[in-house]
């Protein structure tokens, strides 16, 4: 296939590359076998505490030199840089990593409608990698980017199999965007996200549509009760025993972690919490 030349041609000049799968659905050529063996093996002394994070770092930035191409060594160099307090070097990393795959898009992609699945494993790294980007940008206060990079990453894995959606609906919250994120959450009656169950409640009700913004809410009151149950409290202390970056759906956690993260959006629209109040003593 002519693709898979092509593929040869651009790892010879360090070059990532993408092939077409079929009905504009493409992934990531696979990067040689030895060296991502090297990095597998890494990965697992670091996983089982046989490397130190300095010895990690520097066998991180030799793979680099041998496979500049490597998306996923620039993900996990930047993720290891951030946690030490590198937060500045790791974001130009991820912009690396983006720029390379993106260097791809611009050279192959010819018309809209353009697939990168999250089921192809060869796509991950750069999912990742661009994920991990638009976080930094919110993170840094730079909302507009981080919507457009969460945008972007939707289209090209309409899966969405990241939960990109949530952060979408967050950043058009913030920006007071909230017919956008009526679009983002039309189909997610049977989701179980917080953000976007209750995203569509709150921005139903910050357009003045009160008769669907409660019949939404009855709707979440369904499927997430203890979510509206966080929202109208007065204080919100952190239940007990919780996993760290880990929640259970439907759970008290769930709840704890979804006001930390927009209990904002929910104080800035004035009523919209007396409102959940309001149908939550309706139902007793």
């Amino acid at each position: 296939m002519k693709m898979k030349k092509t593929a040869k041609n651009a790892r010879t000049n360090n070059m990532a590359v993408i092939e077409e799968v079929g009905n504009q659905e493409w992934r990531f050529a696979e990067i040689p076998y030895e060296t991502e063996m090297k990095f597998n093996d890494l990965l697992e002394a670091r996983d089982y505490g046989n490397v130190s994070p300095a010895e990690m770092e520097r066998q991180l930035r030799e793979l680099l030199h041998e496979a500049p191409n490597f998306i996923d060594v620039y993900h996990h160099l930047a993720m290891l840089l951030d946690q030490r307090g590198k937060g500045q070097e790791a974001q130009l990393l991820w912009q690396q990593a983006v720029n390379i795959g993106m260097q791809c898009f611009i050279e192959q992609f010819s018309a809209a409608g353009n697939k990168l699945e999250w089921g192809w494993l060869e796509n991950r790294p750069f999912l990742r990698a661009y994920h991990s980007l638009g976080l930094q940008h919110m993170e840094s206060g730079n909302t507009e980017m981080a919507l457009s990079i969460f945008r972007t990453i939707m289209s090209l894995n309409p899966g969405d199999n990241q939960g990109v959606r949530a952060l979408v609906v967050d950043c058009c919250l913030k920006l007071k965007m909230y017919k956008d994120v009526l679009t983002v959450c039309k189909d997610s009656q049977d989701d179980h996200m917080a953000e976007t169950v209750y995203g569509r409640v709150l921005a139903l009700f910050a357009l003045k549509r009160m008769t669907s913004a409660e019949k939404a809410l009855r709707q979440a009151l369904t499927v997430l009760p203890l979510v509206a149950a966080e929202i109208v409290k007065a204080r919100h202390p952190r239940p007990k025993n919780m996993d760290e970056g880990r929640y259970t759906v439907g759970g008290a956690d769930q709840a704890w972690y979804y006001w930390q993260e927009a209990g904002e959006y929910w104080v800035q629209v004035p009523g919209a919490i007396e409102f959940v109040r309001e149908v939550l003593k309706g139902r007793g």
